[in-house]
């Protein structure tokens, strides 16, 4: 068998979207599991939306902090948006290159590890601490209960790699002008959240004009709150809903 690193991106992508689709069933066999998996999501997402607010508030990279949110890791179902391309595999793989379909990999591996990361989070905060509302204080001590910092890091890495990706595509012509030509065929046969995924991340890294310091602000950021949390800081970061 080869090694994972060595699969072609197509094969690599397949797998990924497999253990993506396990890991949701398992979600949605659990009601409360699930309700408290959002939870945390939500909760998760509004700490990414007020950490980087300034970011956000700068017209060049408020497509860019909205599409790693609400593409990536909002509490949502992306089961659309792999289905489409689990079916457009076969043309993918025929019309793009290795390097395109590596980056679909990419994305949907920091889901697949996101996913389990906060599947990990959930008993923590809701069994061992047995929080009713989540705040940074609790947050921080499951994270120290999970003890997956190591893991942490290579999330951090997986969305610089994916934005340095993404980057290098927005100066392609051909990528730009197949990705204008492809919307209304994808529509057609059943790729519209594909095709769309794929477009909000294109216009959000073209409109940064540049993405080096929206990419080192929030991996800085990141890292910094990692390591406050590694080394026992009960509030690393400011609350997402204020002064606690």
């Amino acid at each position: 068998m080869a090694h994972p690193g060595n699969e072609h991106p197509a094969q690599r992508l397949r797998h990924l979207l497999e253990r993506n689709r396990a890991l949701q069933q398992v979600e949605e066999s659990d009601p409360v599991f699930l309700a408290r998996l959002r939870e945390l999501q939500a909760w998760q997402c509004q700490r990414l939306e007020h950490s980087h607010a300034d970011l956000a508030a700068e017209p060049r990279y408020a497509a860019g902090i909205a599409f790693f949110i609400d593409d990536l890791y909002a509490p949502r179902d992306f089961s659309d948006r792999d289905a489409d391309i689990e079916q457009a595999l076969p043309y993918m793989v025929r019309l793009l290159p290795e390097r395109v379909l590596a980056t679909a990999a990419d994305a949907v591996n920091l889901q697949v590890l996101t996913r389990q990361l906060d599947g990990n989070m959930v008993p923590a905060l809701f069994d061992e601490l047995r929080v009713e509302t989540i705040d940074v204080p609790a947050y921080a001590e499951a994270y120290r209960i999970c003890d997956e910092f190591e893991a942490r890091r290579k999330q951090i890495c997986l969305i610089a790699k994916l934005a340095e990706r993404l980057e290098s595509y927005v100066h392609s012509r051909l990528l730009f002008t197949t990705l204008r030509m492809a919307h209304g065929p994808a529509h057609l046969i059943g790729l519209g959240d594909l095709q769309s995924f794929l477009e909000r991340g294109f216009r959000a890294f073209r409109a940064m004009r540049g993405s080096s310091h929206f990419v080192r602000t929030v991996v800085s950021r990141e890292k910094a709150f990692l390591e406050r949390i590694e080394a026992g800081v009960d509030n690393p970061f400011p609350s997402p809903s204020g002064p606690e």
